[in-house]
């Protein structure tokens, strides 16, 4: 579900007893800054998190797609 006048995209799993979101305000999307995130949510979705959890990304390396 997305909160499109706060800028917030919330997230809820079968797996976990919580409901957590993400600020988008608070997230540097511009080429400069040059990072690429995740949120690590474990394997089978077990690590939980509740409310905002705009913090827990980590800097990661760029998906590699496969192309021809």
């Amino acid at each position: 579900m997305c909160d499109h006048q706060r800028k917030l995209y919330f997230f809820e799993s079968a797996l976990t007893p919580n409901t957590f979101w993400v600020g988008l305000k608070k997230i540097d999307f511009t080429p400069q800054s040059g990072e690429v995130q995740t949120l690590d949510l474990g394997e089978n979705q077990d690590h939980t998190y509740a409310g905002d959890a705009t913090t827990s990304f980590a800097q990661t390396p760029p998906y590699r797609f496969l192309g021809r």
